[in-house]
């Protein structure tokens, strides 16, 4: 019997064939873009795998899905997908994502915003703008802590650059235990000891209910007034309305931000208008071939589910991550 394969992903033409060719009768039903309901509807209905971003799944849909046994999400961050149907905790369909994938090029985004912030870059922006040629002062990484908030894949690559840049590293994970290179490992109920010392905290960590406003008043005063707070995590895990009085009050120096509680991030936000504040548009995982590397994944997993082996990430639905 054919293995029926659900695809939302966009793939080029040599891409499928690959999809087809990875096990014997392979029926691929490639549905990217703008489709018609009843043809999303009738595909989930058939599929036993799908390889999808999330935003197609809906609760109908799940129900309706009495042969699906697996879904591998193109994405790192399963929340959305779990807020939108929470029906899929609990469902038996075994879900994967793409975590660790992005780890190198969201640690790139990092050192973006912290090199920027450190080297004065915006102020030289704006000096270039004028023609000013006014020497600033600035401050080097080397010998600066920085507390990384969610140790997995992409924490730790953050951490592992930290160390080559001569950096202390402390940590805060669910559950703490001793990583090689970092100072401390803390869990959540000790996280402002390691924001206090800290000069650049980086949230990195999954979206949960119990991560979610991890990052509040509280902890926001117990950071340094001249401590940098750097988001490529979600934009709930921080109370963006106690970051904003912070910012403007200045009890922190500044942030910088790729994700937000609303997205895209309205044009009348005051976070808009603040001059210690960087903002990307939520592409601090975006790459040279996000498609082709999400592929790679999804084709090694199927590979795997085609003779019955353990999958590689599989999120643990009641968790979130």
């Amino acid at each position: 019997m054919a293995l029926e394969i659900l695809c939302t992903v966009p793939l080029s033409p040599e891409q499928a064939a690959r999809v087809q060719a990875a096990a014997p009768g392979v029926r691929l039903h490639l549905l990217p873009g703008r489709v018609r309901p009843e043809q999303l509807d009738e595909a989930f209905a058939r599929a036993e795998v799908a390889f999808l971003f999330g935003r197609e799944l809906t609760g109908a849909r799940l129900a309706a899905a009495r042969r699906l046994r697996w879904i591998q999400c193109a994405y790192a961050g399963v929340d959305a997908m779990l807020g939108a149907v929470p029906e899929l905790r609990w469902h038996p369909v075994v879900l994967t994502n793409a975590r660790g994938m992005h780890a190198a090029t969201i640690a790139d985004h990092v050192f973006m915003f912290m090199l920027a912030w450190a080297r004065r870059l915006p102020a030289y922006l704006d000096q270039q703008r004028r023609r000013e040629w006014r020497r600033l002062p600035m401050r080097e990484l080397a010998g600066e802590t920085v507390a990384v908030v969610g140790l997995g894949a992409i924490g730790r690559e953050v951490a592992r650059r930290a160390r080559v840049f001569g950096m202390r590293v402390l940590a805060c994970r669910r559950h703490p235990a001793p990583e090689e290179g970092i100072e401390a490992v803390v869990g959540p109920a000790d996280l402002r000891r390691i924001l206090a010392p800290a000069h650049w905290v980086v949230v990195s960590a999954a979206l949960t209910p119990e991560t979610r406003h991890l990052i509040g008043r509280e902890e926001l005063a117990a950071m340094r007034s001249d401590a940098f707070l750097i988001n490529v995590a979600r934009g709930a895990v921080v109370d963006e309305q106690a970051l904003l009085e912070a910012l403007r009050q200045r009890r922190i120096a500044g942030a910088g931000l790729d994700v937000f509680a609303e997205e895209p991030l309205p044009p009348d936000h005051p976070l808009w208008t603040l001059d210690n504040v960087l903002i990307t548009p939520h592409n601090a995982g975006a790459m040279r071939d996000y498609t082709g590397a999400a592929l790679e994944l999804f084709l090694d997993n199927l590979g795997r589910f085609v003779r019955g082996e353990p999958l590689r990430n599989v999120v643990d639905k009641e968790r979130g991550y």
